[in-house]
């Protein structure tokens, strides 16, 4: 049976779900799918690429409702909704966080992170900027989704206070870009290298 490589990432998804990333194996996937497991490589070079394209459609599924800012729509609060979008999206997933944590951006991700990165251009910021305010904001929300599911003691929180203390510091985030920014239109600073 051929397999087309969004049934072997689909698959591989439910997969993850089921077993956790350390049970999803590429030789587990291959016997869900009936196949051999060299036929996986048709559709991904390596497993390294198949966690890639995982990460990238777990990416996707959490944007895929979200558009750009509507007029007058504040820059802050519209990539405060893609944050907690990405938490939603990692926290849907058993081990989803962990599976993020090392990939690379591919596909649509890419252009998702420049979509953003434009957004933030479009408000004030220099690409460099942007392009920081993107990591920052991501880079909180996969390590805040991280610990959520690593068992760390703040997993045990009722999910109101978890939300409560990932607001908390998303808001602080965002109130340093929006220093930040106001420091670039008065001319204070902005784009380092």
């Amino acid at each position: 049976m051929r397999h087309t490589r969004a049934t072997v990432m689909r698959t591989a998804l439910r997969l993850l779900n089921e077993v956790g990333l350390d049970g999803l194996t590429t030789r587990r996937l291959a016997q869900e799918l009936d196949v051999q497991s060299p036929a996986l490589y048709r559709h991904f070079g390596s497993k390294r690429e198949l966690l890639d394209h995982m990460a990238a459609a777990m990416i996707e599924d959490a944007f895929s409702h979200l558009a750009r800012p509507g007029p007058g729509q504040d820059w802050a609060d519209w990539l405060a909704e893609r944050g907690r979008a990405l938490r939603e999206s990692l926290l849907a997933h058993r081990d989803g966080a962990r599976l993020h944590v090392g990939t690379r951006p591919v596909g649509s991700q890419i252009a998702i992170s420049n979509s953003v990165i434009e957004v933030l251009g479009e408000a004030g910021f220099p690409p460099a900027d942007a392009r920081r305010a993107v990591l920052v904001i991501s880079r909180y929300t996969v390590g805040w989704a991280f610990e959520e599911q690593a068992g760390h003691p703040m997993a045990e929180e009722p999910r109101e206070a978890a939300d409560a203390d990932f607001e908390y510091g998303l808001r602080a985030i965002l109130a340093g870009l929006r220093a930040n920014l106001a420091g670039v239109r008065a001319g204070l600073g902005g784009e380092t290298r």
